[in-house]
């Protein structure tokens, strides 16, 4: 739940009216000093009437006040000019110097200060600023909350399977961390919840205290080969950080190889580093950066969120690491072998079996507006133009394009032609289709993509994002 207040300035006699709703908020929040977020919406908001703004009757400004139980969030929104805003991401903030105004003191006095740009709508920065309390926004009463004691819900938590009934507490579960903004909607309806694990198609873990779901996990059947997605991973907010998701996770694992499972993997959504360190923490290795995979809409604990698409870093955990010789491609030869490396393959004197496949598919992910591509043996450029004319006509935002590492001995053709076509290196896909490893590319079809906000945990993760920018870099310059 949160209340939001907004504030539209197209004239500069108008601007001390941020400053009076800024002094109702002081007298209203539970926060014992709110200067330091004021003084920094001040210097935000100098910075934007004096910069952004080449005409004053230009003036176009848009302030949201966001306010939630435990925080209070500013977005500031102006039409202006553009604004190069990457050295503040990339040079180191010494908060040890005397930084009188301007965006290193802005932040010196917030919890949290970034930037966003807003395709074809100007730019965006936001402040957070935590609560001394949290408090009950319709009421304004504080919330009195006691300490959770981490030694009895550990001790009375009950992880298990599934059982009809858990529909309900998942369904609340998965409200109270990401509101309505989770892209894998079944999860809002219990009687589907319900439905998905009887038929096989998702397997939940659940992790009960004092009979309410405090904790679920997720194993999700790949509908095109015997692996399954780890998934929907989520701690009610006022049981983190004391071990429930580990706890899940172990259980997880036993699941999937209970269920016969070859493969486990994980798309970490890299708006922040928990997921990754949890799967690097219970062996997965990571293999592949995908852009763009989640939609902007997300938001978690009705507070995290970015107005473009973000990516996800993929981690694996195979149970059978046999596999027969892949193809050597000059390109990409490098990141594949390392990876298969990481993972510890066993290549076997072995032929992947027979099959009569179709050279290249596709398919849509309305859902989620991606466009997936299936390449198993060299094509012509024909064939990718008409599959390319066709994903064009749904307008997808991302494109990715998967090629067989086992069937096709001239692999750097595909890669080559799909190069010209805009697509560059994404990582390693085990087991993905039909129990065989395919190589993925990506093509972004949008702007908005909050490349500069992915996070990396691992010095691994760092290097393959970079790797995947020198890609793109040189995929352009073709």
């Amino acid at each position: 739940m949160r209340d939001e207040i907004a504030l539209k300035i197209t004239n500069m006699a108008d601007a001390k009216l941020i400053y009076h709703l800024f002094s109702h908020l002081k007298e209203r929040l539970p926060v014992s000093d709110l200067a330091p977020m004021e003084e920094a919406l001040m210097q935000l908001i100098e910075n934007v009437l004096e910069h952004a703004y080449e005409r004053e009757y230009d003036l176009d400004v848009t302030i949201h006040y966001y306010i939630y139980s435990c925080q209070l969030r500013i977005d500031v929104e102006d039409r202006g000019v553009p604004f190069d805003f990457s050295r503040y991401l990339s040079e180191p903030i010494d908060h040890s110097a005397d930084h009188k105004k301007g965006f290193y003191l802005i932040y010196d006095l917030v919890d949290r200060f970034y930037f966003t740009p807003l395709p074809n709508a100007g730019k965006q920065f936001t402040l957070v600023q935590m609560f001394d309390q949290c408090f009950d926004i319709k009421t304004n009463q504080i919330i009195m909350q006691e300490a959770p004691d981490k030694q009895d819900i550990l001790q009375h938590l009950d992880v298990r399977a599934f059982i009809s009934g858990d529909g309900d507490g998942i369904a609340k579960l998965i409200y109270r961390n990401y509101d309505y903004t989770y892209y894998k909607h079944l999860f809002y309806e219990p009687q589907k919840v319900r439905k998905a694990n009887e038929k096989g198609d998702v397997h939940s873990i659940v992790a009960l205290y004092k009979n309410e779901v405090v904790g679920h996990f997720a194993l999700i059947r790949n509908p095109y080969s015997n692996i399954a997605e780890i998934a929907v991973a989520t701690v009610d907010p006022r049981y983190k950080g004391i071990g429930i998701m580990n706890k899940m996770f172990d259980f997880l694992i036993f699941e999937a190889k209970r269920l016969g499972y070859d493969a486990i993997f994980g798309d970490a959504i890299m708006l922040h580093p928990y997921s990754q360190k949890a799967n690097l923490s219970h062996g997965m290795t990571e293999c592949a950066i995908i852009l763009g995979q989640v939609p902007s809409e997300i938001q978690i604990e009705h507070s995290l969120q970015h107005q473009q698409r973000s990516g996800v870093l993929v981690a694996y955990l195979l149970f059978d690491k046999r596999r027969c010789q892949h193809a050597r491609s000059e390109i990409y030869g490098k990141q594949i072998q390392k990876v298969y490396d990481d993972i510890g393959i066993e290549i076997c004197d072995m032929n992947p079996p027979h099959q009569v496949r179709d050279a290249i598919t596709h398919r849509i992910d309305d859902k989620v507006n991606l466009g997936y591509i299936r390449i198993e043996e060299v094509i012509t450029e024909k064939k990718l133009m008409d599959i390319l004319a066709d994903l064009q006509k749904e307008h997808c935002d991302m494109l990715y394009a998967d090629i067989n590492l086992h069937r096709i001995e001239n692999i750097d053709a595909v890669i080559s032609l799909l190069n010209t076509h805009g697509f560059f290196y994404s990582g390693v896909l085990f087991s993905y289709y039909d129990s065989e490893d395919y190589l993925r590319l990506q093509r972004k079809n949008t702007k908005s993509m909050a490349e500069e906000q992915l996070v990396c945990y691992s010095r691994n993760a760092q290097q393959m994002l970079a790797f995947i920018r020198k890609d793109k870099a040189r995929i352009r310059a073709l």
